[in-house]
């Protein structure tokens, strides 16, 4: 009965004007939808809603309490690499050491022979013009931990955990895809990166996966059903190693001698940097598909542009206590560039101020370019289609009982606000959430 009386009042409230609502029930009509909503009862809801003109809160519930935001951590890490890295970014630092022989540095560079930005890929034609010895450089008090705090080891076999390195190659990952026979192209078969790794498959027919590989290994061993067309194409991590990278630059650039050293890094005003302007189809891919090794990279590349190697953990001590206080954010636990570490920690209210702030910065017409669209692309291609245009820019967040939704919201009347939907503690289904979140935002369309 609470259920059809609340359908009936959402349904009376859509007929009226924004300016016909009140404050007390706008509060009542948005409590009803989140703070009372049956369906969000089992776990904990956050929800801050403001507007993007002047940054004035609307409505909030657990608006000012942490929560894990997943993905919706990469609205920071998208924030500090515009602030860090809009003018150039370092792909690389290098030192002629005399002769015919360079000794590089990395400096977390993501797009080196990366299969998706081969366009847009500065550092592989700097190395194609290079000659004689090329020495890749890594200390030992510089490596890079393959995987970000808080992360869970064992996801080494699926396509959206991507070790992290100093000099990454094909975007640390394997890239396959197939074209057989019925697909109509002149060339058929398979095609794929690293070229060594893509060639040394393994056919196992009584292995029940497409595709798997040993932890630690680059041995992939692929299944009974693997060609199948809907398979492909197809992304799998790699375990990169200082060798393995040495032995990729040999195979990409063969009329270089790559070697491996561990000199140490020496002071920048005696290196020089192959310097690079990161293109939007970057940032694009990163939110819209919600590509985690490119904003792991990201930070390492920020960290870079400032020290001079890639001290993440002194840089996220910086974005802490120097750039969320100076746009006075409040605390934020800010434990990696992803938000696959359930260490993140951050308040709705706070998400919301960050995309005033990352509207102002950015422009909201490039920000919505950049945001999955409801019922457009990336992750809401199939979410926030319940009105008759486009009115949902949003970052979505998911990991095992974590539920969150960011972004952008235009109204019918033309006002445009932003939001912030986390869910923590997820028992029931994911559609079911966004059921519920679609409802609310359509009302908030309607209305404000």
């Amino acid at each position: 009965m609470r259920f059809l009386f609340l359908c009936s009042f959402s349904a009376f409230l859509t007929v009226a004007s924004a300016q016909d609502i009140s404050p007390r029930l706008l509060t009542s009509t948005l409590d009803n939808l989140i703070r009372w909503n049956s369906s969000f009862s089992e776990g904990h809801t956050g929800f801050s809603l403001a507007d993007l003109d002047t940054g004035e809160p609307i409505y909030g519930y657990n608006s000012e309490r942490y929560f894990v935001p997943a993905s919706n951590v990469k609205l920071l890490t998208y924030y500090v690499a515009q602030r860090e890295l809009s003018d150039a970014a370092p792909a690389l630092y290098y030192h002629d050491g005399g002769g015919d022989t360079t000794d590089i540095w990395g400096t977390g560079y993501p797009l080196l022979l990366h299969p998706s930005f081969y366009t847009y890929d500065t550092l592989r034609g700097w190395l194609a013009d290079r000659s004689g010895t090329l020495i890749y450089n890594l200390p030992a008090a510089e490596e890079v931990p393959r995987y970000g705090a808080g992360w869970s080891w064992d996801d080494y076999n699926y396509g959206y955990v991507y070790e992290r390195s100093s000099l990454p190659v094909y975007g640390n990952r394997l890239f396959l895809d197939y074209r057989g026979p019925d697909t109509g192209d002149t060339t058929t078969g398979l095609f794929g990166s690293p070229p060594g790794v893509a060639a040394g498959l393994i056919q196992n027919a009584a292995q029940p996966r497409a595709i798997s590989r040993r932890e630690g290994s680059n041995q992939f061993t692929v299944g009974y059903n693997f060609y199948h067309p809907g398979n492909f194409p197809l992304e799998r991590p790699l375990s990169v190693s200082p060798p393995f990278v040495v032995g990729q630059l040999r195979e990409a650039f063969p009329h270089l001698d790559v070697q491996l050293g561990t000199a140490p890094r020496p002071p920048r005003s005696e290196l020089r940097q192959v310097s690079v302007t990161l293109p939007d189809t970057l940032y694009r891919k990163m939110l819209q598909g919600s590509d985690n090794f490119l904003a792991e990279q990201l930070i390492l590349l920020a960290a870079t542009h400032r020290y001079g190697w890639p001290d993440e953990e002194t840089f996220f001590e910086y974005v802490t206590d120097t750039l969320f206080v100076a746009m006075q954010l409040g605390d934020v636990r800010f434990a990696d560039g992803s938000g696959l570490s359930r260490y993140n920690l951050v308040k709705p209210r706070q998400l919301t101020q960050l995309l005033t702030a990352l509207d102002r910065a950015v422009g909201r017409d490039r920000l919505r370019e950049l945001l999955p669209a409801g019922g457009v692309n990336g992750t809401l291609e199939r979410r926030f289609t319940n009105r008759p245009e486009t009115f949902v820019w949003a970052k979505t967040g998911t990991l095992s009982g974590v539920t969150c939704v960011s972004g952008l919201v235009r109204c019918r009347s033309g006002r445009w606000l932003a939001f912030s939907f986390l869910h923590n503690n997820v028992m029931g289904r994911t559609s079911d959430y966004y059921r519920e979140m679609e409802n609310t935002l359509g009302w908030v369309y309607d209305n404000l």
